[in-house]
């Protein structure tokens, strides 16, 4: 299957949105999901082209999606959580100090309306502590630090064996570890470093 020929489904994908969009007038029920899964074929246009249009365009969508679920709404959090992400690749295309500083609100925001049962709160979890890892990479701050391994170790903690995302999980907590490994010398740090890796390794039998 040739690239054109995935270029061309996606074109076909986002005109399928865009109509369902435009069909749907202003005080429909459901614009915001509309707006959404329009930034989603988008966005996955942009990672197969990293288009700075579709870019803007996916965040100028998320950002209405947004709007339309205030507080209380349903649906907020997801929300909340697909502008964070597409603030973060803006964030690691240009480095604007503001998209992180957003970003890390949003993602705060979306975690605060999860309870701790959530069936996504690792999601929420995750998506913050890389947020805060992303500001203590830039600025130093040893509370993000903290606050990164922090929220990594509650993230593993609603992944048990046989989850699916486990290994990942075990894989950034283990990071985050050895970042303050560095920082410290902390031999403690630097022995779970290594066992986490190691469940991880062992997530991914030969040949995976």
């Amino acid at each position: 299957y040739d690239r054109f020929g995935a270029d061309r489904d996606y074109e076909r994908v986002i005109d399928s949105h865009t109509q369902a969009l435009e069909l749907r007038p202003p005080g429909h029920l459901y614009p915001a999901a509309s707006l959404s899964n329009l930034a989603i074929a988008i966005s996955s246009r942009y990672d197969r082209t990293g288009s700075e249009e579709d870019l803007e365009r996916m965040i100028a969508l998320y950002t209405q999606a947004l709007e339309l679920r205030p507080p209380g709404y349903p649906g907020r959090g997801d929300s909340l959580n697909n502008l964070a992400t597409s603030l973060s690749s803006r964030y690691k295309r240009f480095g604007l100090e503001d998209d992180l500083e957003r970003r890390i609100d949003l993602s705060r925001q979306a975690l605060e309306l999860q309870s701790p049962d959530h069936i996504s709160r690792h999601v929420s979890l995750t998506s913050l502590a890389n947020a805060l890892g992303d500001r203590y990479d830039r600025f130093g701050s040893e509370d993000d630090l903290e606050r990164r391994i922090e929220l990594h170790t509650q993230a593993l903690g609603l992944l048990p064996p046989g989850h699916p995302m486990r290994g990942g999980s075990l894989n950034n907590l283990a990071v985050a570890l050895k970042t303050r490994y560095d920082q410290s010398g902390s031999m403690e740090d630097l022995e779970r470093t290594i066992s986490l890796h190691t469940q991880a390794l062992e997530l991914h039998p030969p040949g995976h």
